[in-house]
């Protein structure tokens, strides 16, 4: 049974990227999965409960990536780095492209629009994870709001995949992280204050 609804929600994200949200139907996930629509009201109440468990799935498997990968990451550019690598495989394996189908898609009070809305905020806490780290001890530390500016890092990527979907530049992505790659070389030539600098008044 597991096995069949793996299936089911692995169809249903590779349906929303190669047909989008409004071609996402129960008879076009069941095409692509090479399965009957019963199967998917077996497994799924409905439509919109399957979409919120595709999220769900992808989000999560994408996040455990994300930090296994930037764990005990503490130079920018090493990070940045690192972040190109992810993005890429977000795109290679149609993470992004079913993600942004599914912003797109999503009714304002939907079940949907409240699982993104969570799954935005998980995101942005791994977000200030990597942020708080990279700060520790940089004189920035004291001006930056970490929570602000890792809701700004997620709006970014989002608003990045939008644009590029829009008009199908994918260079975009590459110079925006070769700007980051040169800003986190600058950056991590600052200095960090040890401990005994900044308590002092």
């Amino acid at each position: 049974m597991s096995d069949t609804r793996d299936r089911v929600l692995e169809a249903t994200l590779a349906c929303l990227v190669r047909n989008g949200h409004g071609g996402t139907t129960a008879r076009a996930i069941a095409q692509t999965g090479g399965f009957a629509p019963g199967v998917i009201y077996y497994h799924f109440a409905d439509l919109d409960d399957l979409l919120v468990a595709a999220l769900m799935r992808t989000s999560a498997s994408r996040i455990r990536r994300y930090r296994t990968e930037l764990s005990g990451t503490d130079r920018a550019a090493h990070a940045v780095a690192r972040l190109r690598e992810l993005y890429n495989e977000d795109v290679e394996t149609g993470h992004i492209a079913a993600v942004h189908e599914l912003y797109s898609g999503a009714r304002p009070e939907s079940r949907l629009a409240a699982r993104l809305a969570v799954e935005t905020r998980n995101w942005e806490e791994l977000a200030e994870e990597l942020l708080t780290v990279l700060l520790r001890g940089k004189p920035l530390t004291s001006v930056v709001r970490v929570p602000v500016l890792a809701s700004a890092a997620v709006a970014f990527y989002l608003g990045m995949e939008t644009l590029t979907h829009l008009d199908g530049d994918r260079s975009r992505p590459a110079a925006h992280f070769d700007q980051a790659a040169r800003l986190a070389a600058v950056f991590d030539r600052i200095p960090r204050l040890n401990r005994r600098a900044r308590r002092a008044p």
